[in-house]
């Protein structure tokens, strides 16, 4: 419990020292997007190598095959449910599509590496890298084919930099080959960045953002009830019976929900925008699911500890 609280006071520090930073214009739009172009291009892909250098060890190899089980089975079953109820409510078009991958698609690389990362060390990080995997091949498919009217291509999947990690991340684990320390020590270095700087840039975002305009939106709190509560607690329910019924790893259990337990994903501001589809409310609702996750995480985090760990 200690630890967990640790970790959480480093999170908080961070996102206020960039809201802070942005406040007082040491950091503006074209630093922020600088910050995060450098964070997402090369940082992370560095913390995922470094992840590989873990041990090898059975525990880890099959929460990896359990996590992406897992991953698999959210989002098949997610999207079909998402959209179905989509088509219910009285969005506008535009707005019903957004809602689909808003729901979905959650900040998994962004906000839920550096916490895994943080909360279970090197193992966490290899699971989330995992279901990371899946949000990729879905996101990059039928998230764009939903926003666009397109078809993802597969180039714009092989070519992500924090995929062609992932993958070179899991054969360097499975394989006997480890990174030699004068190879190791400058990877880690690079990686012990990632926590600080996503949550300086989180706070740097969130101080950039028009408050009254956001907390008004009734259609993006609704967008956080089932991103942040709904899903999550979904995800919860069937890990648990599943831990209940059958001996898996419980740190793959706990990556599992934590990594449906994150605010809306970026990324769907940004293809949103790019696809002229809702782009404002897509940023709404990405703001807001920040801003409430602070709440709802922690007590994700805590019922993980609790059920699984």
């Amino acid at each position: 419990m200690d630890a967990l609280v640790l970790v959480f006071v480093k999170i908080v520090v961070a996102v206020t020292l960039g809201f802070l930073l942005r406040k007082l214009k040491v950091i503006d739009a074209h630093m922020q997007k600088g910050l995060s172009d450098m964070l997402l291009l090369a940082i992370l892909p560095f913390s995922i190598l470094a992840s590989s250098n873990y041990e090898k060890t059975p525990e880890v190899t099959e929460g990896m095959l359990i996590t992406l089980v897992a991953a698999l089975g959210y989002y098949l079953l997610s999207l079909i449910a998402m959209r179905l109820l989509s088509r219910k409510l009285p969005y506008e078009e535009k707005e019903q599509r957004v809602f689909v991958t808003m729901t979905v698609f959650a900040n998994t690389g962004f906000v839920g590496f550096p916490l895994l990362s943080a909360l279970y060390g090197n193992a966490g990080l290899l699971m989330a890298v995992v279901f990371n995997l899946a949000y990729n091949i879905f996101m990059y498919t039928y998230g764009i084919h939903l926003l666009s009217g397109k078809t993802g291509s597969l180039l714009s999947i092989l070519r992500n930099p924090v995929n062609i990690a992932s993958v070179l991340a899991i054969l360097i684990f499975i394989s006997p080959f480890r990174f030699p320390s004068y190879v190791a020590g400058p990877v880690d270095l690079i990686a012990a960045m990632t926590v600080p700087l996503s949550m300086i840039i989180i706070g740097s975002n969130l101080a950039a953002m028009p408050f009254g305009k956001i907390l008004s939106d009734l259609k993006s709190y609704f967008i956080s009830l089932i991103r942040l509560v709904l899903l999550p607690g979904a995800m919860l329910l069937a890990m648990y019976l599943t831990a209940k019924a059958l001996e898996i790893a419980p740190v793959a259990a706990a990556v599992s929900v934590l990594m449906c337990a994150l605010p809306c994903g970026s990324m769907n501001v940004i293809l949103s925008e790019k696809y002229d589809c809702a782009p404002e409310f897509a940023a709404r609702s990405t703001v807001l699911s920040m801003l409430l996750c602070m709440g709802t995480l922690p007590l994700f985090v805590l019922l993980c500890e609790k059920l699984f760990i």
